[in-house]
């Protein structure tokens, strides 16, 4: 060891017999004023300040510069005293705190490093706060746009893994993540208040409601309120369809279009005038197909209604022009003649669809049926008959709709079935009613066939003139997403 300085600090020695020991006492204060509790001004000044106080040090960081700083090496420690600068020794392990930037670093043998390079260990914390103050409710709070953790790989002396372990005292105490926005509760996952995992969330932070459990024991889901997505999209008109990237399957329901009432006949009295037979209705057929089977967009034709005594048109659903469904439209009803007035046949499905009426000239004619295909569109109702006496007879009603499901009534005596008015629900429309006779005039025309694949009422026969047929309802497509 030296005689003349100590061992760490370099504090200059009182020689025995010495000469103004002031002198030499003075230096030593002034070197451990600089030493204990050392704060410096910054670590990042490159250009030596002039406006400094007695006591103030500055680390040079790399490129610093000026008459006195020139020549001085990357983490000098320099203290300005007298009107004049001096490199005061910093040992390693000496700690610094930065004033500028609120920091403390620590002198090693490579230079000034950041205080938390140091501390292999810290324990028995009370309180942590990142970025923000932690305080009593919160012991431990971070204030950070991002964080990170990440596993020590067994190139460092870890394995790979990385778990975060959560524990709770008992089972009755709550275990959870709560996800916030704007501090009021939006999510919560974890074991709340029992054993078994739970996502609970809220629309208010107040009102909570369970989205779904999972039971420890038997590993069981328990959706509270469903987890299955649905989305349905009715065409009416041609079109294409893709199925959304979320779904699993596609439920699809089609119908054909209606058949057009038949006319009525016309003719002097004292002969016999049937009234034109109701239009069929279109056909349905259901399908399901796996997303993961269909190689492409769906093409969806849509049957037109018939004309008046004419066919609706067939619907389908194909893909690459290979179809993968097809409801057949409904034959129209005929024309009344002198000895009949039969109803159109259904359009051909997963079974005959509903037929029309057939017309009489001693009874009400006969309705438009609705029991052949139950969940499908209604037939159109028959025109009214005159009888040899001239006697006028009604027309029949028209078939309900979905007859078994979500009704939808048919049209009375010459006029129009109603239409669906769920049609996410149900695509079976009500069929139009046959016109009435007329002993005295023109017969009724029959009411439409309403949308959705209903057949069209017949005409009325009359005296002067023929009641005209009602048209067919348009066919539908109807496709349920599901995932």
């Amino acid at each position: 060891m030296s005689d003349d300085f100590s061992a760490r600090l370099a504090l200059p020695y009182l020689a025995a017999g010495q000469m103004q020991k002031h002198v030499t006492l003075n230096a030593a204060l002034t070197r451990l004023d600089a030493l204990l509790q050392t704060a410096v001004v910054s670590r990042t000044t490159t250009t030596q300040p002039g406006d400094v106080s007695d006591g103030d040090l500055y680390i040079l960081p790399d490129g610093a510069h000026g008459p006195a700083w020139d020549g001085r090496r990357p983490g000098d420690l320099m203290r300005f005293e007298a009107g004049g600068w001096t490199v005061a020794p910093a040992p390693v392990g000496m700690v610094a705190l930065v004033l500028d930037t609120a920091t403390a670093v620590v002198r090693g043998e490579g230079g000034w490093s950041p205080l938390g390079q140091w501390l292999g260990e810290v324990q028995a914390l009370s309180r942590l706060g990142v970025g923000t103050t932690a305080d009593a409710a919160n012991p431990l709070a971070i204030k950070s746009n991002t964080a990170l953790f990440t596993a020590r790989g067994a190139d460092e002396g870890g394995d790979g893994d990385l778990r975060l372990t959560l524990n709770k005292a008992a089972a009755g105490d709550v275990l959870s993540l709560l996800f916030q926005s704007g501090y009021a509760g939006r999510a919560e996952l974890g074991l709340a208040g029992d054993e078994n995992l739970s996502l609970k969330v809220s629309a208010d932070g107040t009102t909570w409601r369970r989205a779904f459990g999972v039971d420890r024991a038997s590993g069981r889901i328990d959706f509270d309120r469903g987890a299955t997505r649905r989305e349905t999209t009715v065409f009416t008109d041609d079109g294409v369809y893709e199925p959304p990237a979320w779904a699993r399957w596609i439920e699809t329901v089609c119908v054909g279009g209606g058949g057009g009432g038949g006319a009525g006949l016309a003719g002097p009295a004292g002969t016999t005038r049937f009234g034109g037979g109701g239009g069929g209705a279109g056909g349905l057929r259901r399908g399901a197909w796996a997303t993961a089977d269909l190689t492409g967009g769906l093409t969806i034709v849509i049957g037109s209604g018939g004309a008046a005594s004419g066919a609706g048109g067939e619907s389908r659903i194909e893909m690459s022009g290979v179809g993968l469904a097809r409801a057949g439209g409904g034959a129209p009803g005929a024309a009344g003649t002198g000895g009949s007035g039969g109803g159109g046949g259904g359009g051909l499905g997963e079974r005959l669809a509903n037929g029309g009426g057939a017309a009489s000239t001693t009874a009400t004619s006969g309705g438009g049926g609705e029991a052949a295909c139950p969940d499908g569109p209604g037939g159109g109702g028959a025109g009214g008959g005159l009888d040899t006496a001239n006697a006028a007879r009604a027309g029949g009603i028209g078939g309900t709709g979905d007859v078994c499901g979500r009704r939808t009534p048919g049209g009375a005596a010459g006029t129009a079935g109603q239409a669906s008015s769920a049609p996410d629900l149900s695509c079976g429309g009500g069929g139009g009613g046959g016109g009435n006779a007329s002993a005295s005039g023109a017969g009724m025309a029959g009411g439409a066939g309403a949308a959705f694949g209903a057949g069209g009422g017949g005409g009325g026969a009359g005296l002067t003139a023929p009641g005209a047929g009602g048209i067919g309802g348009g066919g539908v497509v109807r496709i349920t997403a599901v995932g």
